[in-house]
């Protein structure tokens, strides 16, 4: 399951200022539909580890001597995840303050991350979530987890069912991206 993180929000409950001069702010402001961006990257390990901050997976930021990344790992080796057991510390209390902060809920199936429950919990927020996201009309969501806009199916990848021509909503950006007219593939990965 690839979850992402997107809102609407009605007018009155809106923290928008200003007024909209450009067309894609116009129909942002007519749609209240945002996909919510995290430059950050984290990581949770089976509730055993944590791995925080600024670097990507790549040579650029792995390099040492390009980017200014951070990165600041966790780990209780007194609370770790058996055959038997999750981690119960302090490292699986974040995940579940994380889960309870996107999903808007505490829902007592997210303390086993890896049972069918809480798959199934996750994927019914993200699909009454994304049913909000892409509807005609505009309500304050109360929580942002989203299933990302592609699925997976008899060995292809295809826009989520509900975005018109498999474009993310209110753009003409198809969610499958095209291939670039001037560079190879290669300098895109």
């Amino acid at each position: 399951n690839f979850y992402c993180l997107g809102t609407r929000e009605s007018l009155e409950g809106s923290q928008a200022t200003g007024n909209p001069l450009t067309e894609d702010e116009i129909l942002l402001y007519q749609t209240r539909r945002h996909q919510i961006y995290v430059h950050s990257k984290m990581m949770i390990v089976d509730d055993d580890v944590a791995l925080i901050g600024t670097a990507n997976i790549n040579q650029r930021s792995m390099d040492g001597c390009r980017d200014s990344e951070i990165m600041m790992t966790s780990w209780q080796p007194d609370h770790l995840t058996t055959e038997e057991s999750i981690a119960k510390g302090d490292i699986h209390a974040f995940r579940l303050h994380i889960w309870a902060s996107i999903t808007g809920q505490m829902n007592e199936a997210f303390r086993n991350p890896r049972s069918p429950e809480c798959v199934n919990a996750m994927n019914k927020i993200a699909d009454q979530n994304w049913q909000k996201y892409i509807a005609k009309n505009t309500v304050d969501m109360e929580s942002h987890l989203l299933p990302f806009p592609l699925e997976y199916a008899r060995g292809e990848i295809r826009p989520r069912r509900g975005l018109r021509d498999g474009n993310f909503p209110d753009t003409k950006a198809s969610v499958l991206g095209k291939k670039a007219a001037l560079l190879p593939e290669l300098y895109l990965t």
